[in-house]
């Protein structure tokens, strides 16, 4: 596919250049010239368009030349170039990635970084549980830039914006036509195709409308078509003739469709005992074993693993196609007004509506089984059913794994056995049907009082959103290869005849361990101020404001975790129970069918901010801010978050959700004709809402006959205890980002960014994590089960790095139309948790891109680009290494999710 695409590119190129109008043109055309950046005009964290230099917070952008040039796969590898940004690597594919800011601890997702465009979120929540913030958030040739803005007055315009709020400018049309066209092709069976046209339609009325369209095996090839859709968006711009009134309409249409790549497993050889606070298991690269799965490329997810049939909470089927993928389906219409009246008063209006739904079809992995190990646990678990089944099981002499296509009839002596080492994965469905109606009004007044100058505005925001969610979670089994394929359990006799039900059914052992039903209407209101003043004839720029925001959440939920839920059977009728045409696979089923749960929630939260810009010299400013910004609970916390009781006593163990960060911040930018610098330190003290540990035994307590729950085996029927605790961080950091363009070198340009960062938690109270099992007199036999007491206190949040660097050169020719770029990112090393006594490092990285542009004439260009050109290797996330996790044989087995591997693509644009 690759191949093709490229031979066609280059036709197109070669036929391009036979035409007399379209020879290349000076070198100083090849790439976009960008203004100094500090001179950029920014619109997020501000009431009125500002230059950068003159910001009291920090502000970062990235341009649409700059885009070009990292040539990003998606939104979170985008988000990368920013400083105190940390991403993932994009390594869940296009979507669905996690993206971490200065520090902040999170399980993934966007938690704390809102994303914007034009100022409103697409849907209100930025991590709702199967619909992460980045399904709306596609940057195709519409976007002409990105910026973020951290701490400052983002905690007051924005809604949820604790950490961080990112905006993504959309093209508008000018009264000059213009228009582009680009093709881009890729080594993973990739192409895209990229358009807008844009311009008047008469002396007030432009309009722009563009979008892609994409096909593409995938970086991790399933085996199947993974990436295809795209979207499509346009706007409306009226300006009156005196451009004291602007109309603006939007409408953004996404139907895509992307795979979500989950961690791989891997063994490492067993050369010391597992990791402690203070003698870490550091996980070296080139001890990992991959097992049958590429760590660049490589994917669990086949075409027969990838289909599977599950259940409805009444019984009836469901059907989980992973290669639906990460499916958004959304419509997206926004009016934004503003009118400057005579007498300084400016009203800015914005209403955005979203309606759609999105699809989550993923197969997640777990740690490993031993084929051994997995028939000799399914063997005592049959032996210990009585009744029609367990007599069913009289003759069996064991359990044994087959391959699922192998198996023809109940004679099991021809099919074929599964390998040694088998995957224990978690199929996983999901649907989100999803509403979001926003609106944020804002009255501003700009007037001089003294020898000051103020814009003083006046904001009333709400939003009113919805949020229904099916899922499922089951369990199933196949072989760990690139080509997966499923494996079935039966209990045989001596003679391999199959006896009794088999205990798999096409690869699932169970079809539903445990799902979430939820229907939530959720409303937030909020009232800001904020007052720029200007001082010392404008050499002094002051923010001040604040923010009030309520939320009032109506939910109705049916977790299958629920106290009272039980598994069900959902044997057909049609069936005897017992015989070989029978399964366990449907006997045991936990979808979400317990009695729901109606709730209603009030939350509410007040955050401020004070910064301030001074203007030394011309080409210096220094800046200082303090922001007091909050984030008012999630889905997460109020719906996918477990029970908020003690399951034993009905006491309620959640406390205060609601979480409250102090942001202190301050630096210098300098702009000068050859160089740019910004410098800043920060601190963050912040403070996470109160989380529920683990539902565990209550281990001082007895169970069914009166045997201690300290027991090995354990009793049915203990109590239960639930922990609650609250986590707290502190954080400083230096960002430095700049760029140089040396006067003794022309083209040369070196820019990029060094963040150093040292968060730190801090936890109220060590809490009961989990039970684990001991041998207290040496016989080889576990006989006493013991609470593992863990604290993430004094730990740096899991998969957060203390050092980024992000260096980024580029050189154009003077005589030929080229441009050659490259860039080196580096991570340092990361923990793979905070709250493990098992403590695991996984290795720092240096990632290599590069490429080239190269312009056939003033309107076509054709680039080509390299990512992880140096094929680095490391984890992004995945499972710490613990004594629980290992074969026979001793290595230690995980799962974890890795870098991409090295990728090619290529792309032409023509602009008219």
């Amino acid at each position: 596919m690759f191949k093709k695409s490229i031979v066609a590119a280059s036709i197109t190129a070669a036929f391009a250049l036979q035409a007399p109008s379209l020879y290349a043109q000076d070198a100083s055309d090849t790439v976009e010239t960008d203004k100094s950046d500090v001179e950029t005009i920014i619109v997020t964290g501000v009431t009125r368009n500002t230059a950068k230099m003159e910001a009291t917070f920090s502000i970062n952008t990235i341009s649409e030349a700059e885009m070009k040039v990292l040539a990003p796969h998606g939104a979170a590898e985008l988000l990368g170039n920013i400083p105190g940004f940390f991403p993932e690597g994009g390594t869940a594919g296009e979507t669905h990635n996690n993206v971490l800011v200065r520090g902040l601890p999170q399980a993934g997702g966007y938690r704390y970084v809102p994303n914007l465009i034009d100022g409103l979120p697409a849907y209100e929540e930025p991590e709702a549980p199967f619909m992460n913030n980045d399904v709306f958030i596609k940057p195709d040739l519409m976007t002409t830039q990105v910026e973020a803005v951290k701490g400052g007055p983002g905690g007051v315009l924005y809604s949820n914006a604790l950490g961080a709020a990112v905006n993504y400018i959309t093209r508008t049309g000018t009264q000059e036509f213009e228009g582009a066209y680009k093709v881009e092709v890729g080594d993973w069976g990739h192409v895209r195709n990229d358009f807008f046209v844009a311009g008047p339609i008469n002396d007030n009325l432009t309009y722009a409308i563009g979008g892609y369209y994409r096909v593409a095996d995938g970086i991790r090839d399933p085996g199947y078509t993974g990436n295809s859709g795209g979207q499509l968006r346009g706007n409306l711009l009226y300006i009156s003739d005196d451009g004291s009134t602007e109309i603006k309409l939007q409408a953004h249409v996404i139907d895509d469709k992307t795979n979500f790549y989950q961690n791989i497993p891997y063994s490492i050889t067993n050369n010391r005992g597992v990791g402690t606070p203070d003698n870490p298991f550091e996980i070296d690269p080139s001890s990992v074993n991959n097992l049958g799965v590429d760590f660049g490329d490589g994917n669990t997810v086949s075409p027969q693993t990838s289909y599977y049939t599950l259940y409805n909470p009444d019984g009836s089927d469901l059907t989980l196609d992973i290669s639906d993928g990460i499916a958004p389906k959304f419509n997206i219409f926004t009016l934004n007004v503003i009118k400057d009246f005579e007498n300084e008063w400016r009203l800015n209006a914005a209403m955005r509506s979203t309606t759609g739904s999105n699809g989550f079809n993923a197969l997640f992995n777990d740690p490993l089984l031993e084929r051994s190990r997995l028939e000799a646990e399914q063997f005592t678990r049959i032996q210990s059913f009585d009744g029609a089944i367990g007599e069913s099981y009289a003759d069996a002499v064991g359990v044994k794994a087959f391959f699922t296509e192998s198996v023809t009839g109940t004679d099991l002596s021809d099919a074929e056995r599964a390998p040694d080492i088998v995957a224990n994965n978690t199929p996983v469905y999901g649907k989100v049907d999803a509403s979001s109606f926003v609106s944020d009004i804002r009255l501003s007044r700009y007037f001089d009082f003294s020898d000051q100058s103020h814009e003083l505005t006046f904001g009333v925001y709400t939003s009113h959103y919805t949020y229904n969610v099916q899922s499922v979670f089951a369990t199933s089994l196949s072989d760990v290869s690139e080509n997966a394929r499923l494996i079935d359990l039966y209990a045989v006799d001596e003679n391999d005849n199959q006896v009794g039900p088999s205990i798999t059914d096409g690869g699932v052992l169970q079809p539903a361990i445990f799902g979430l039903g939820a229907d939530a209407t959720m409303r937030t209101n909020a009232i800001y101020m904020l007052d720029h003043i200007s001082l010392l004839d404008g050499d002094l720029q002051i923010d001040v404001g604040g923010r009030y925001q309520e939320l009032e959440v109506d939910r109705v939920t049916t977790n299958s975790f629920d106290p009272g839920n039980t598994s069900n059977d959902f044997t057909p009728s049609d069936v005897v129970v017992g015989s070989t045409d029978d399964t366990l696979a449907d006997n045991f089923v936990n979808v979400p069918d317990g009695t729901p749960n109606f709730a209603s929630e009030e939350y509410d939260a007040f955050g401020w901010t004070l910064g301030a810009n001074y203007r030394v010299t011309e080409r210096i400013t220094a800046y200082a801010s303090y922001a007091d910004s909050f984030r008012l609970p999630g889905f997460e916390d109020y719906i996918f978050g477990g029970p908020a009781t003690n399951p034993s006593t009905g006491e309620i163990a959640r406390g205060d959700l609601v979480e409250d960060i102090k942001q202190y911040e301050g630096g210098v930018r300098f702009s000068d004709r050859n160089y740019e610098v910004n410098l800043s330190a920060f601190f963050i003290d912040f403070a996470a809402k109160e989380t529920l540990g683990a539902t565990l035994d209550d281990l001082s307590a007895t169970g069914a006959n009166g045997v201690a729950c300290d027991s090995v085996p354990a009793p049915a029927n203990c109590p239960k205890i639930r922990d609650s605790f609250r986590t707290s961080l502190e954080t400083k950091g230096l960002e430095f980002e700049g760029s140089y363009r040396p006067e003794w070198l022309e083209g040369l340009t070196l820019q990029g960014s060094i963040v150093w960062q040292d968060p730190k938690q801090g936890q109220d109270n060590p809490i009961r994590s989990s039970i684990l099992e001991s041998d207290t007199n040496g016989d080889g036999v576990n006989d006493l089960r013991q609470y593992d007491v863990t604290s993430g206190a004094d730990r740096r949040p899991r998969r957060q790095s203390q050092w980024l660097i992000n260096f980024r050169p580029s050189y154009t020719f003077d005589e030929t139309p080229l441009t050659i770029y490259g860039q080196v990112l580096h991570y340092s090393e990361r923990f793979a948790a905070d709250g493990d006594t098992n403590v695991t490092i996984y290795p720092g990285y240096t990632q290599l891109n590069a490429g080239f542009l190269y312009a056939f004439a003033d309107n076509m260009e054709f680039q080509f680009h390299v990512s992880n050109l140096n094929d680095a290797d490391s984890f992004t996330e995945g499972s710490s290494v613990t004594e629980g996790l290992r074969f026979s044989n001793g290595d230690y087995t995980g799962v974890a999710r890795p870098l991409l591997g090295r990728t090619i693509k290529a792309s032409l644009r023509i602009d008219f």
